[in-house]
């Protein structure tokens, strides 16, 4: 016994490097299991970033470009573009992280198994810290490196700038981290039955702030220009506080914009050298108490009172009342589910409660009125930005929802429902929730641009097209090409089928853009916005029938092998 207990005296304390090794191997090993098993995956993924890139870069360029033929302004707003943009990315990095932070130290099996080994807690709340930061910035770096980029070459900057601006975005990233893990660790603490609630809570608190800020600058924007360009500039001063490290980095990249290398290098010690404290004293802090928010957020009560359900009852109802009995319980369960995941609903609130935002704030942006050609191009932008949300929510959540109720299908065999009325079920569902978030914002357009009724029609009616489309293309190509040993929807969605399917909608959505801009391109030349001639009518019958056509052939060979299906 002696020799045991001497044993485990003398083993060593596993040190942060293990973990590190650990990490890159499995990282490694996850990207050879991309490249091998889903390769398609991984090019449309590579071909998209690339797009996504050229577009940014395109119009950071153009903005820039325009900026410079005004040199005065110019000195004024290149500035703000960066503050604005490096506090952006301060809440959205902060935001981010404190998801991913409470999700991999108190949601995931590996921190159990990590703290039940010699392992320092400090250790474990470090790796999966850089885990965290890992995941949350890269994607800020698709909007970095094109703003980067497209400066650099407008204003012919030297090679250190490129260097200066890299340095100044990596070091700027673990501040705002630090902030998120230490949220994550108050949550568990004090909120551990209550994390989504407080992540829906702290979503609508952003909102409501940015529609009361953006009020305060409509009631500015009713006088004339340029008190309204005064009372804005005015709002936006708060963001250049000499305290706040979106400054201190946004003064690196101006000193090296201006060839300033000293002043440059001292902020980019300030912001490396803060970087370093906030992310040891979140280390540090979140270690110490690591254990007991650990036990905190798994063995605390559920406080969650039980639901009746009479609000889920009332919506099946009301806006499903033209579906059988059997049907609209189906869809019950499917709302139930919806209303319990504040990610669906939170994410289809903020994609179109932004774009209600700014179509609600574009009348004010031209109070004599939008020309003939600007309101046909910006009905065309509209249109695009509605179905390409849609081609996302749809791809996302949608594509899934078969998969996921083969787990259950058992159960809902027993139900006196054939599998083809459960597949059409998950499309009206689909179908209604998506195109009732849809239709509403395409009426706001509508009347924001004050659209003739002939233009209105084509814009309505493409939008529903392509989303009985996106969502009878989601449903059958999920019952097509299904996952049923996933647990998990996100990695369902973006797996080989649901890559298939965001290809396929993105073509669908890509046709009803290009109807929609070959009618509006024949109206402006036409000269009035009133009637379609000949072609556009052709164009608007083939908008209106292209939805519902790739709808019905989707779910015509979803149903066939979702009824040969063996579960």
């Amino acid at each position: 016994m002696s020799d045991l207990v001497a044993a485990f005296s003398i083993t060593p304390v596993p040190r942060l490097g293990v973990l590190l090794r650990l990490k890159l191997r499995i990282l490694a090993n996850r990207v050879g299991q991309l490249v091998n098993q889903s390769p398609l995956a991984l090019i449309m993924a590579m071909v998209f970033i690339g797009t996504i890139w050229i577009a940014l870069y395109s119009i950071f360029e153009n903005v820039f470009v325009f900026l410079r033929r005004f040199e005065q302004p110019a000195v004024i707003a290149i500035p703000y573009v960066f503050h604005v943009f490096f506090v952006a990315m301060t809440l959205l990095l902060a935001f981010s992280t404190a998801v991913i932070s409470y999700g991999a130290l108190f949601s995931r099996d590996e921190p159990s198994f990590l703290l039940a080994m010699p392992h320092a807690p400090q250790n474990v709340v470090t790796i999966m810290y850089l885990e965290a930061l890992f995941f949350a910035s890269w994607s800020l770096l698709l909007l970095g490196m094109p703003l980067m980029l497209a400066i650099g070459h407008v204003q012919g900057l030297p090679w250190h700038f490129y260097l200066v601006f890299i340095v100044a975005f990596l070091g700027f990233v673990p501040i705002p981290g630090a902030l998120g893990l230490l949220a994550a660790l108050m949550v568990a603490l004090w909120l551990p039955r209550l994390a989504k609630q407080t992540l829906v809570y702290a979503v609508g608190a952003a909102l409501i702030l940015l529609i009361v800020w953006w009020g305060r600058l409509w009631a500015v924007s009713a006088a004339e220009s340029n008190r309204w360009l005064t009372g804005f500039l005015s709002e936006l001063e708060f963001l250049k506080g000499a305290m706040l490290p979106s400054t201190w980095v946004t003064h690196a990249i101006r000193y090296a914009i201006e060839d300033r290398p000293r002043d440059a290098v001292f902020y980019l010690g300030v912001t490396l050298s803060t970087a370093a404290f906030f992310s040891w004293a979140g280390v540090a802090v979140v270690g110490t108490k690591l254990m007991s928010a650990f036990g905190r957020a798994h063995s605390a009560p559920n406080k969650a009172k039980a639901s009746s359900g009479s609000a889920s009852q009332a919506v099946a109802d009301v806006f499903f009342s033209y579906a059988p009995p059997q049907m609209r319980l189906l869809i019950l369960k499917d709302i139930r589910n919806f209303l319990r995941d504040p990610v669906q609903w939170s994410q289809l609130v903020i994609l179109f409660g932004l774009l209600a935002l700014y179509l609600a704030y574009l009348p004010r942006s031209r109070p004599d009125g939008f020309t003939v050609a600007w309101q046909a191009l910006i009905c065309f932008l509209n249109f695009g930005a509605v179905t390409l949300i849609l081609s996302t929510f749809t791809s996302r959540f949608v594509f899934p929802m078969i998969s996921m109720e083969g787990k259950q299908m058992w159960l809902v065999g027993l139900w006196p429902l054939s599998r083809s009325r459960v597949m059409w079920a998950k499309f009206l569902y689909a179908t209604t929730i998506t195109g009732l978030a849809a239709m509403s914002v395409t009426f706001l357009s509508v009347r924001s641009l004050a659209l003739p009724p002939v233009l209105a029609l084509v814009q309505i009616g493409g939008t529903l097209s392509i989303c009985i489309g996106l969502c009878g293309m989601a449903v059958g190509m999920g019952a097509r090409m299904p996952n049923y040993d996933e647990p998990s929807a996100g990695r369902i969605a973006s797996g080989l089928g649901g890559t298939v399917n965001l290809i396929a909608s993105v073509g669908l959505v890509a046709a009803g853009v290009a109807l929609v801009g070959g009618i509006c391109y024949r109206m402006v030349q036409a000269g009035e916005l009133g009637s379609l001639d000949g072609y556009c009518w052709l164009m608007f019958a083939g908008l209106v029938v292209v939805g519902p056509l790739a709808s019905w052939a989707c779910m015509k060979v979803g149903i066939r092998r979702f009824q040969r299906q063996e579960f």
